[in-house]
């Protein structure tokens, strides 16, 4: 297969996820499987903040040092359909005066591939936590053991790579292959009959002793999910 025609692929991939929208997640039973949970006019919400290794396992490419993965779950009233958006939903830093907006696929996997460039030095920019770690990796080129160090945060781990080596997430084809995935399994939007869930995807902000709050607005009515501290 010609890599001109591998990247028409991936890109039909994407076109044909975005067309068809979000799958999401499996919700569970209820919202009170859920560490955070609120309700909103009937509307009952869970929310969990994934850990880095629960979004290696979640996702094709690393993202953990990309942005905070938070799955939520909306539990409609019966006979009711609220209307599900991802700009209903904001994070905010309990305490502080920092709150972000979930960010969509597109530029998630932007920001991946610009952090995977062979060119740049391994670096979290602002993080959950921050912390360090050292080891080795096989080369997906030679397949020679290599050692590494790097940084790791408590929202993502990330660890540095030979320079000039090729790094999951860098190429062309691999950011449309993230933007695909990271699509698949976002929220679903739209009027919800039943439950649904999935992830949205929130600019890492800096924690140190706050805690974390998903905020849901509608139509002027604000409640808050707070995650428990770790």
């Amino acid at each position: 297969m010609t890599r001109k025609f591998a990247l028409s692929a991936t890109f039909v991939l994407v076109a044909s996820v975005a067309a068809a929208g979000p799958r999401g997640t499996v919700p569970k039973p209820s919202s009170d499987r859920y560490p955070a949970r609120a309700e909103s006019d009937g509307t009952k919400l869970g929310a969990a903040l994934l850990t880095s290794q629960e979004v290696r396992q979640a996702f094709v490419f690393d993202v953990s040092r990309t942005c905070l993965v938070i799955e939520v779950a909306l539990y409609p009233q019966k006979d009711k359909e609220p209307e599900v958006s991802r700009d209903d939903f904001s994070l905010h830093v309990a305490g502080t005066d920092i709150t972000v907006w979930p960010s969509s696929a597109n530029t998630v996997a932007a920001k991946l591939q610009q952090q995977s460039s062979p060119s740049r030095d391994v670096g979290v920019e602002s993080s959950v936590g921050v912390g360090y770690e050292s080891g080795t990796y096989t080369d997906p080129v030679t397949g020679q053991q290599v050692k590494t160090h790097g940084v790791y945060t408590e929202a993502g781990a990330g660890v540095g790579v030979a320079p000039g080596s090729p790094r999951p997430g860098s190429s062309d084809r691999d950011r449309a292959i993230a933007e695909a995935d990271l699509a698949d399994k976002g929220l679903p939007e739209g009027k919800a009959s039943s439950p649904v869930a999935g992830y949205l995807y929130f600019p890492i902000v800096e924690k140190k002793k706050h805690a974390l709050q998903l905020e849901y607005e509608v139509n002027g009515n604000k409640v808050v999910l707070q995650f428990p501290q770790k």
